[in-house]
């Protein structure tokens, strides 16, 4: 009978239920009841067992915003669990904690009593012994996350194959430009056995929501080396409060670019009031060449026509890994929420794209806007010559508008 029960439990443990941990035989499991967890020494990752993994030598920053008052990044404390009832003298307790990544879900446990480590084929289980009430402490298990195995960042520049755009390179393991940081996760249990064989189970989960991912990612790439040119990326860490879900689009601007994240959130820093100034600069400026019945003119006085297209956004809030992998700005604007990508919606390198862009930066250099813009083509900002040159197509149009691929707008910071 009891090989019977040894093989059940071993199908139940398969199935990840948590009802039959270190091999407890047992006649029926009662209701699974929630533990008491301490999670973050931030209130709002604790009130929902969200946390973040902090260096202890590391003082960095958070608030992000240009008007944040900064403070340090408060240290993540080892994450307390408490049994929420008192153990009989006729019980014993074992605990269990499951991790769900084999990569970045290691843990240390810093309660005394003596625990085993599993590596599972979904990651990795630690168990204690079996624990009665005369052992110390035994109600309550401290652990914390092991430090993450981020690679080591480097943002290069130049082209991939076929002259196309490299990725700059860096990231933590698992991520791409697609996706983000791996979603570390703790699974608690702690089962009571009675004398009678009967399980009592008390679960709780541990577990990095969306804003604690998007803050660690902050936390990664702190103090992270530019390839080729030393220097260091040093922008703080957002506070909890800065990260929000994404508004609508702006009327008159196409796109769905205010995020370019997969998180479902964004920080604005401005990049909301931002686009929705530029679009009206722009739709200002056609109205106003409407009504006078007056043309654009190219470098050789010709009439050009004034744009029918609407503006397209392209880019707006980048977490660090995207950021990482399509721009060398290790404190660029667009991870504050300060900045925008602007892309002409015609056709890239016809006349009429080109004629977009020189509409918007005369008409960006006529409004009151108080910002920074630039064009720039495959991340590389147009120089000088190229705003003073029209070699190809002769088209009366500088080389900067004929040759860029979208226009980047920001706020200023100081």
């Amino acid at each position: 009978m009891n090989l019977i029960r040894l093989l059940f439990c071993k199908f139940l443990l398969s199935l990840n239920l948590g009802l039959c941990s270190g091999w407890f035989f047992y006649t029926h499991a009662a209701e699974v009841q929630p533990l008491n967890i301490i999670s973050s020494a931030n209130p709002e990752s604790n009130k929902v067992h969200s946390f973040i993994y902090v260096d202890s030598h590391s003082g960095i920053e958070q608030g992000v915003k240009k008007t944040t008052q900064s403070s340090a990044l408060k240290i993540q404390i080892p994450f307390v669990v408490d049994l929420p009832v008192n153990l009989k003298a006729d019980e014993t307790l074992q605990w269990l904690v499951r991790t769900s990544k084999l990569e970045t879900g290691e843990i240390e446990i810093l309660s005394k009593y003596p625990f085993t480590k599993e590596t599972m084929k979904s990651g990795y289980e630690w168990v204690s012994g079996y624990l009665q009430n005369d052992i110390q402490d035994h109600s309550r298990l401290v652990f914390r996350p092991l430090p993450l195995k981020h690679k080591e960042p480097v943002y290069k520049k130049g082209r991939g194959g076929n002259g196309r755009r490299q990725r700059y390179g860096g990231g933590t393991p698992e991520i791409d430009d697609e996706h983000y940081n791996p979603r570390l996760s703790y699974q608690i249990i702690a089962n009571i056995r009675k004398s009678s064989g009967e399980i009592l189970s008390y679960q709780g989960k541990i577990e990095m929501d969306n804003k604690d991912m998007v803050r660690q990612e902050y936390i990664n790439h702190y103090r992270i080396n530019r390839y080729g040119r030393g220097g260091y990326g040093d922008l703080p860490v957002p506070l909890r409060e800065e990260l929000s879900s994404i508004p609508d689009i702006p009327a008159k601007l196409l796109g769905t670019a205010l995020s370019e994240s997969s998180y479902g959130l964004m920080i604005d820093d401005g990049l909301t009031e931002l686009a929705i100034r530029v679009v009206s600069v722009f739709e200002a400026e056609k109205e106003k060449y409407k009504a006078n019945g007056s043309m654009m003119q190219d470098l050789n006085n010709n009439a050009l026509p004034v744009p029918k297209s609407e503006l397209w956004l392209s880019g707006g809030w980048r977490n660090p890994e995207r950021n990482e992998w399509f721009s060398n700005a290790l404190n660029g604007v667009h991870q504050r929420g300060g900045a925008i990508d602007i892309v002409a919606n015609e056709p890239p390198s016809d006349t009429r794209s080109a004629i977009v862009y020189w509409f918007l930066w005369k008409a960006l250099e006529a409004s009151q806007l108080e910002a920074f813009w630039q064009l720039e083509t495959n991340g590389r900002p147009m120089v000088t010559r190229e705003f003073e040159e029209d070699i190809e197509p002769k088209n009366g149009i500088p080389d900067a508008f004929d040759k860029a691929d979208h226009m980047h707008i920001n706020i200023k910071y100081e």
